[in-house]
Order: C-alpha cells, then structure tokens, then sequence
C-alpha cells in the first residue's frame, strides 16, 4: 500500500501567495483578453468609435448602443414593470398561505429594503456589454444608534425606559422635586440582507471556470477600493492596517475599463489622497473565495481570504459563494458566454463608413473645390472666402470650373438596408418590436398580424429573458430567502393581501421552490389579465360551474388579472373574503321575519286547535254512538224484561185459573 502524503498546516504567508498567483491569472484583470474587449465595448457603446479622419465626418453609428438599450429596456419591463414575478410554491395544500408569506416577504426584502431595479439594469447591461453581469448577495450585521430626550421623568418612569433592550442612560439631572431629565441611547439592529452590483472589472475568476459553484471553480474574488476608517470598521487587525503603503491602493486608477468608462468626465486622473486625511486613503482589498486545505488534512475546502494589497487580514471557511451572476448568451461548459454588444461592432464600423461616405459626398457637392485658370483670377481671396452672393472677379470666363467628382454609389442604401437587416438578425432585437417600423404598422395589416410578426421578432429575446429568470432571478431568491431564514430569527410585521400579519423567518423551511412567471411580448400581460377576466364571465355564469365558484376563488381570479395589468395595490379596489364581517341584520327585514314568524305561530295553533276541535267532535260523536248502542241495549232489555214479565203474568194468571178451576172443583166434590 502506498504511502499516504503528509501536508502541513498554511501559514499567512503562503495563503497569500496562493491568492495572488490567482488573482494575477484570473479572468477580468487589467492585462486579460476580455478586459480589453469589454473596454473597445465601453467605447463603441458611448459612440467613441470608430474615429473619423481628420477632416472628414464625424458621424458614428450607434447599433451597439440601440441594440443594448432596446434589449435591456425590453428585459427590465418584463422583470421590473411592478409584477410580482416570483412565488415561491407551497409544498402542500396546508402550506399555501406559509408559501404566499414567504414569497411576500421575500419581495419586499429584494424591492423595498434593496433597490433590486438598479440592481437587475446594471447586470443587464453588464451581462450584453462584459459577457456576464454579477451580482453580490450577503447578510450586513449593523447597528443604528439614536439619541432620544426625556424630562420631568420619576424614577419608576426612568427604570421602565431604561428595561427596554437598546437602551442606555446618557447624561441626566434631577430637579428639587425629584424628576429626572436627560437623554437615553437606543440601539437598533439594522442588519438586513444585501444586493449589490459588482462592476465588470472588479470581479475576477479563473479562466476556465464553468459555473459559480464551489464544485465547477476553485478562485474567484471581488475587488474594490476601501478606506483604512472602512477597514477600521470591519474590525481588523489595526496593526496590519497601520502598515498598508500608498501603493496598495494604486491598481485600479489606471484600469483600462474605468477610464474608457469615465472619459469626459474628468475623472480619468484617479483617485489621490492629496488633499485628504490618511482615514480616508484607499487600498486596493480582495475578497476571494478560493479552495484551500489550510489545516493540513489532505482535503481542501472552501475559504474565504480578506486581503489588501499584499497584507492577508483575514482566512476563514465559507459555506458557499455570494456572488450571482447572468449570461445572455451562454456557451456550454464555460462560465463566460459570448459577448452581445462585440457582435455588433462591425455592424457599427460598416455603417458609419457608408454613412460618413453619404455625408462627405453631400458636403463636397454643396461646397465643390474648383480649377482655375492661371491668372484668370483678379483677387483670389474672393474664391477662397466663399461668401453666399459673393462677387468673384474673373479675366476670363472659363476662368472657374468645379473638379469632376464621382458619384454616389446606388448600391451604399441597399447596403445600409442590408445591415438594418443583419443587425436586427445579430441582436434579436427588431424595430417591429419597438413599433418603429413603418411598413409593418400600416392600414393594410391588421392587429393581430401586426402581433403576430411582433411576437415572432421577440423569440430571441424571450430565450434571453429565460436565461435571466433561470441564471439570476430564481438563484438570487433563494439566497436571499436562505439568508433570512438563517438571520432573522426576531418578529417582523409585513403586509400580506391588505394584511398586517406577524413573520420570523428563522422558524420557515430551510429551502422552497422558486417558480418565476415570465411574460414577454405584443401586449402578453394585457392577453393574460383578458383570458382571466373571460374565465371569470365563463365561470359566473355556468350553472354548473357557478356551484363551484366561490367568492375566494373570484377573488384570486381577479387579483391576478389586476396584477397582470401592472395593478399591485388590488387590496385598495377589492376586499378578500375573509376579511369581510358577517352581514349585519336589517332592522326591517327582521320586522317583517318576526311578523311571518307570528304569522306562523298562529297558523299553527289554529291548526292546533283545529285538531283538538276534531278530536273533541270525534270523541262527542263516539261518545254518542256509544250512548245510543247503550240506549239500544237498554231498551232492547227492558222490552225483554217486559215480555218476560207478561209471560210470568201469563203463567201466574193460568197457574191462578188453575187453582181456582181445582177449587171449585173441590168445592163441588
């Protein structure tokens, strides 16, 4: 088995070697090829180049200029237009309101608390003039501290003041009657995630580096100017600070890409800590991130090295990169893609040559140069003056004759129309799209071809749109989501949906899902916010679907179709249902309830007695029946009774006659 290599722990010293090997070979210093491209960019953008012969045109052709405006321009209304254009997506129906918080917040931390317009049309236009637009995305530890005066406070006041956290006593007195005045210090926490853009020249990356992730690259770094007070500030070694020399601080004023940046503007001299105090002399500082096995262990891992100049002042472990960063036109495998703007600088140059050659042919045939005959001429300042109406006094007539001069050439405007066309196959970027094209918006097209073409024009510009949304949008959202879930551990108040409602976002998921909603194109949102506004006609009016449209799906309908057309305060035009009370009782209509509601109370007691009316009448008519059959049985009785009785008679009568025939028969014996 073979020997496993044994590595020793990195000494300051040779950390700082390392990073200044790499810094040396990266990408985006002041000797690289794309520095000196992006620097030729900067002057064809600003109209710079090409320069004109002495003597001729100055005209120059701005398609570099055009072509990134009319993209940026087109980029920025679709991600900055007031659309709320990313959300992140609930994990499950029981996290849809958490989900619409999260993404609530998140906004407001990107657009309220950072300026993220600025941001996004900075790295725009560094993404299609330096081949890539960077962005810095970093949580800011701050405090702010406030001085506040009380008076005529008593000292139970004064203690309760004083237990508020941030709050400290300054100077105070107390009057004959015992009352306090004075002031108190309140220290609060202004620490908040950060975005920044980064200037093309101050980032630096390996050459080959395919992506801004720790498992493509293994250097990359900010460069910036800072001050010794800026330093001082960030809490470093003073030592290390007292010994920085003035030449630490002296690399970026002779860069190439801020001068060309600043031309004209005076500011090409630099900056000088003549005139100021040494606080507030700059030095050049190096934030790189960069792969290293500090500690010896035979694995690198990464750090993050704070240098300025050649002084080391900090190495620590990082967990990830804070840098963003978009591509317009990416190539495979590189992190650097192809330069959008450098693509039409020879568009450029051939226009303002044929243009320049329009110019001075005008020129020369507006004010021709002459022959002149020898001595033909009385005083020769007066062909030379050249005064309109002027006098020139000649020996001779054929004294003055113009030069022979060539014509124009036909074929420079079928030129110039064929580099309109080239330029607009080059940028993407049509003049259908910026409504400037004349022959397309006319009375013989109609509206939607009109759309049609547009939108068709746009496809480039739409994968360019993606690649932001993909490359930097989503990206730069979960980083600041990240950040906060990792920082704010304390209660926040935002507004949600016309809500002021309670938020930490310590206590949320440690990753969520970023969707971003892109419209690019004719009138797209203005399409959307139409198709929502025929579904909610469609579905009002379905008796079948009218069932399952309820007042809270009407009102997400709506608020989405409001916010397609550019309309962010819905909650000041509609209400959401679930802040709408319980509708109160009308006076009347619970008059007229209590009146049908005695009205029924009486027709059911009628009904009532109705029923125990019958009841009685039935028992009266059973009871007489029972009455007549008891009469009928009675009677029937008697009249038994009374034919047994007369039969009795009877009998008694003959049993009588008997007995007496008998005894008159014994008395005749």
């Amino acid at each position: 088995m073979a020997d496993i290599k044994s590595y020793s722990e990195m000494s300051d010293a040779e950390i700082t070697k390392i990073v200044e090997t790499n810094i040396r070979r990266s990408v985006g210093y002041y000797d690289s090829e794309i520095s000196t491209e992006r620097r030729r960019v900067i002057e064809y953008y600003n109209g710079k180049l090409p320069k004109a012969p002495e003597g001729k045109s100055k005209y120059v052709s701005m398609d570099v200029y055009d072509s990134v405006e009319g993209l940026k321009a087109s980029l920025l209304e679709t991600f900055a237009a007031g659309n709320r254009i990313v959300k992140f997506a609930p994990q499950g129906p029981e996290d849809v309101a958490k989900a619409e918080v999260c993404s609530a917040y998140t906004d407001y931390v990107c657009f309220r608390q950072n300026d993220l317009y600025s941001v996004m049309s900075s790295v725009i236009h560094d993404g299609l003039t330096a081949r890539a637009g960077v962005a810095k995305v970093y949580f800011e530890t701050s405090e702010e501290q406030e001085e506040q005066e009380f008076s005529s406070l008593t000292q139970d006041e004064l203690d309760m003041l004083l237990a508020d956290d941030g709050v400290e006593l300054g100077d105070s007195e107390t009057d004959d009657f015992g009352l306090i005045t004075g002031n108190v210090y309140v220290t609060r926490d202004t620490s908040q995630v950060k975005i920044e853009n980064i200037a093309p020249e101050e980032f630096l990356i390996e050459p080959q580096a395919r992506a801004l992730h720790p498992d493509f690259i293994n250097f990359c770094a900010h460069r910036t100017r800072k001050t010794l007070s800026e330093l001082r500030d960030m809490g470093y070694d003073e030592d290390k600070i007292s010994k920085l020399s003035d030449a630490d601080g002296v690399e970026m004023e002779t860069d190439p890409e801020i001068l060309a940046r600043h031309e004209g503007t005076g500011s090409d001299r630099g900056f000088s800590a003549e005139g100021y105090q040494d606080q507030v002399r700059q030095v050049m500082c190096y934030e790189a991130y960069i792969q290293l096995d500090k500690e010896g262990t035979g694995t690198a891992s990464l750090y993050r090295a704070f240098m300025a100049g050649t002084t080391l002042l900090d190495c620590e472990l990082a967990d990830r990169i804070p840098f963003i960063a978009f591509v317009p036109i990416p190539i495979p495998h590189a992190f650097f893609g192809s330069n959008f703007a450098e693509k039409l600088v020879a568009t450029q140059n051939a226009r303002t040559v044929l243009t320049r050659s329009i110019l001075d042919h005008a020129a020369i045939t507006n004010a021709p140069r002459y022959m002149v005959t020898k001595g033909g001429l009385t005083n020769p300042r007066e062909l030379i003056d050249n005064r309109v109406g002027g006098l020139v006094n000649v020996t001779r007539p054929d004294a003055i004759q113009p030069m022979p001069q060539a014509p124009l050439n036909p074929f420079i405007f079928q030129t110039i129309k064929m580099l309109d066309e080239d330029k607009e196959d080059t940028s993407g970027v049509s003049r259908l799209s910026q409504g400037t094209n004349k022959d397309a918006v006319s009375k013989q097209n109609s509206s939607a071809m009109i759309e049609q073409l547009a939108s068709m024009s746009q496809t480039r510009q739409k994968i360019i749109a993606r690649n932001f949304a993909n490359q930097f949008i989503k990206p730069l959202f979960h980083e600041v989501y990240r950040l906060c879930v990792e920082n704010e551990d304390y209660e926040k108040i935002i507004q949600v949906a016309g809500d002021f409602i309670a938020v930490t976002p310590g206590d949320w998921e440690q990753k969520r899902d970023v969707m971003v909603e892109l419209k690019l194109g004719y009138g797209e949102a203005d399409k959307e916010a139409q198709k929502l506004a025929n579904l909610h006609v469609t579905l009002s009016q379905d008796p079948t679907l009218s069932q399952l449209y309820k007042p809270e799906n009407a009102y997400a309908l709506m608020r989405d179709a409001m916010r397609h057309q550019g309309i962010m305060n819905v909650e000041e035009y509609l209400t959401s249902p679930d802040q709408i009370p319980p509708p109160q009782p009308d006076p009347n209509a619970d008059m007229q309830m209590q009146m049908v509601a005695k009205q029924l109370e009486i027709q059911d007691r009628q009904v009532s007695i109705s029923e125990q009316k019958a009841a009685l009448e039935a028992q009266i008519s059973q009871a007489k029946l029972e009455l007549d059959r008891m009469k009928a049985q009675n009677e029937l009785a008697i009249r038994s009774d009374s034919q047994d009785l007369k039969e009795e008679q009877f009998l008694h009568k003959q049993r009588i006659d008997q007995a007496e025939l008998q005894l008159a028969r014994l008395k005749q014996n």
